[in-house]
């Protein structure tokens, strides 16, 4: 799903099998020279298979800040942010680089409901770590009453359990 280097020249790129919504970024001086670069191209990922990259295309200046900060990135991309949200919030000096691919890819977007038994089971990407009140109503204005406080441990996939009981609108409410 990610893949990320220091290399100016990636070798056997093509021998990965991407994932769709796969992320590849060298981080290299010219990796963002779409043609006649002297390092891989940020191109050169998307023909191995990725679904975006990144790449300066200034030199001199190995400036931290323009290159992805990789936990910054991956953290919101698995956040459920797009891939362009993701990207922009983890480069601080964007106007020196490029990002490239399908900018409104959201493969860990959304919410996932399946019904198992008595219980509803809740798959969301889209949780940030923390606590919240869980809250259940039967019309989407309320009144909610609560039935749960849930942690959230960290990023990624989190399955949140719902009472098959008939009531139609739930509710996640940060706790500070």
């Amino acid at each position: 799903m990610f893949a990320f280097t220091g290399s100016q020249f990636v070798r056997r790129m093509r021998a990965n099998r991407f994932l769709d919504g796969a992320v590849a970024d060298h981080l290299t001086s010219l990796g963002g020279m779409l043609t006649d670069s002297p390092q891989t191209s940020a191109l050169d990922w998307l023909s191995a298979g990725a679904t975006g990259s990144y790449g300066t295309v200034v030199e001199p200046c190995n400036f931290r800040e323009k290159f992805p900060d990789i936990p910054v990135l991956m953290g919101r991309y698995l956040g459920g942010e797009t891939l362009v949200e993701a990207y922009w919030k983890s480069v601080l000096m964007p106007g020196q680089g490029v990002f490239i691919g399908d900018p409104l890819a959201r493969p860990f977007g959304g919410v996932r409901v399946v019904r198992r038994g008595g219980q509803l089971l809740a798959t969301t990407h889209t949780l940030r770590p923390g606590r919240y009140l869980l809250q259940s109503a039967t019309t989407s204005i309320g009144p909610f009453r609560s039935l749960a406080r849930i942690t959230v441990p960290g990023y990624g996939g989190y399955a949140l359990r719902l009472p098959a009981d008939g009531t139609p609108y739930y509710r996640l409410l940060p706790l500070r």
